[in-house]
């Protein structure tokens, strides 16, 4: 509230810092901005004047005040007895607007400072806020990203399963329209269609299985827990069962992770299924390593076998790509991809045709939500 204290002076009463008070012509307090109240503890609309200024000191001045004495500024001391407040000095300004003085406190320098202060406490809270606004604008861009990656995904998933799956339909179809053909009645030509539909079909089976898989693959979960990497791969390798010719040999300094198990373990049960699937003729062999990348692990899966043209490195990471026909559903690395991808890891191929390939996948060491969610809408 901004009032008029004379035709040349204006004072906003919520902002001023000193005391601002009304003194009627019978000399009581008719308007305050409060800040004595605060300073007393206790109202002063209403009160006089001469009760709430020091009997000793100031009541005397505000008598002259009122005799129409001036001075640029009076020594008034408020309060009585153990109660007196510091000394202040106020200017005594005739009310423009009907009888009466208005008393407003010069800002003194420890008032200005307590009002620095509040000023200073008020800007920390804006910049902690700022800051706070910051965080939040960077988490709403993080998932932005992450739902039009999400999306791209999930455009990339239908598209693939859209054009993998009618392949096995055509022939099924193919199948179907012999048998229905009235001229197919040779018994061997219609158990050969009937062998070949079946096979299809099946064909048909692994690959919705294999979608669901990967759909499924970019889930998160909480059961997080210690992994001997080493231990695991052990496990792993006996399940895999590698021929005589093939050896696989894990570094000793593996260490141990915090994640979920079973992802993890998909994750190296693909790569050396694939490097044992891949070997070349003669003995092969497969190294697992590890080093520290900072906030992960570079854990590293290179074989000796034929290598991947950098050509054809692109469409390794394509679902339902496979390099040779009949070597599975062609989901193994794509849902490597996924699942490293959706725990905040990376995975890279590094390989050249005729000389091994090398899979480096770099794992969080400490366990990540989910951050690419499930393809299943």
């Amino acid at each position: 509230m901004t009032v008029a204290l004379s035709p040349t002076l204006a004072v906003d009463l919520a902002a001023w810092p000193g005391v601002v008070l009304h003194i009627d012509a019978a000399g009581k307090v008719s308007a305050s901005n409060g800040q004595l109240e605060a300073r007393l503890g206790a109202p002063v609309i209403g009160r006089p004047v001469l009760d709430l200024l020091d009997a000793d000191s100031s009541a005397a001045k505000w008598r002259r005040i009122v005799g129409g004495a001036t001075r640029p500024a009076w020594e008034l001391i408020f309060g009585t007895g153990e109660a007196l407040l510091e000394t202040g000095a106020y200017s005594a300004i005739p009310a423009s607007e009907g009888d009466g003085f208005w008393l407003v406190e010069h800002p003194t320098p420890r008032r200005l400072t307590a009002l620095a202060g509040e000023v200073t406490t008020i800007n920390t809270e804006l910049a902690a806020t700022q800051r706070r606004l910051v965080v939040e604008q960077g988490r709403l861009a993080h998932a932005l990203r992450e739902l039009e990656r999400s999306n791209a995904a999930l455009d990339e998933f239908a598209h693939a399963v859209s054009h993998d799956l009618k392949a096995p339909l055509r022939g099924i179809r193919q199948r179907v329209d012999a048998l229905l053909d009235p001229a197919a009645s040779e018994p061997d030509r219609r158990a050969a269609d009937l062998t070949r539909t079946r096979e299809l079909a099946e064909r048909m089976r692994q690959m919705i299985d294999a979608a669901l898989a990967y759909a499924r693959a970019g889930r998160v979960s909480d059961r997080i827990e210690a992994i001997d990497i080493g231990a695991l791969l052990r496990d792993v390798v006996d399940y895999l069962a590698p021929p005589a010719e093939v050896t696989v040999d894990l570094a000793p300094d593996l260490p141990t992770i915090e994640t979920e198990r079973v992802p993890f373990e998909q994750v190296f049960r693909n790569l050396l299924s694939n490097a044992i699937t891949y070997r070349r003729e003669a003995a092969a062999r497969i190294a697992v390593t590890a080093a520290d990348a900072g906030a992960r692990w570079e854990l590293v899966v290179a074989d000796n076998g034929p290598g991947i043209p950098e050509s054809q490195q692109p469409q390794v990471w394509r679902l339902f790509h496979t390099s040779r026909p009949g070597d599975g559903t062609g989901l193994g690395l794509a849902l490597v991809k996924r699942i490293v991808e959706s725990h905040g890891g990376e995975i890279e191929l590094r390989s050249t045709a005729g000389s091994g390939a090398a899979f480096h996948v770099y794992w969080p060491k400490h366990p990540a939500r989910a951050t690419g969610g499930s393809l299943e809408r």
